[in-house]
């Protein structure tokens, strides 16, 4: 019938709005990914930050520092993989990667202990990316 209301929508209009939610995210994920990475980095680090307490507070009762976490009280965090890389008494080095997300790493080396990427300056932690 010519001049009765139709039902439904046509296929342009189902195509432009495929179009603007295509549009609307490809601008979000981005953004939610940076966010994610935000988030990553900030826990690798506050992982590191109590590893290198539980470290010092080791030194100061045995005089050395431990190549082993699980002799650490407090330096596991769900989510995180921490590995302590080189420990000895002048210095220790550890990476931390966040396991749903491999592509973000922190690290930091304390001491004597030698560079570990991505960290750069000693007792300071560096992140990538």
């Amino acid at each position: 019938m010519p001049g009765a209301p139709r039902a439904g929508l046509s296929l342009l209009e189902v195509a432009v709005v495929l179009v603007v939610a295509a549009a609307l995210a490809s601008l979000a994920i981005p953004r939610f990914r940076a966010y994610e990475h935000r988030v990553h980095r900030g826990t690798l680090v506050r992982a590191l930050r109590d590893l290198a307490a539980a470290e010092n507070g080791y030194w100061r009762t045995v005089g050395t520092y431990t190549g082993d976490a699980g002799a650490l009280p407090g330096a596991r965090s769900a989510g995180i993989s921490v590995r302590i890389v080189s420990a000895d008494s002048l210095g220790w080095s550890a990476r931390a990667i966040a396991e749903d997300d491999p592509s973000v790493e922190c690290a930091i080396f304390y001491g004597t202990a030698p560079i570990l990427p991505p960290a750069s300056r000693r007792n300071i932690i560096g992140c990538a990316p």
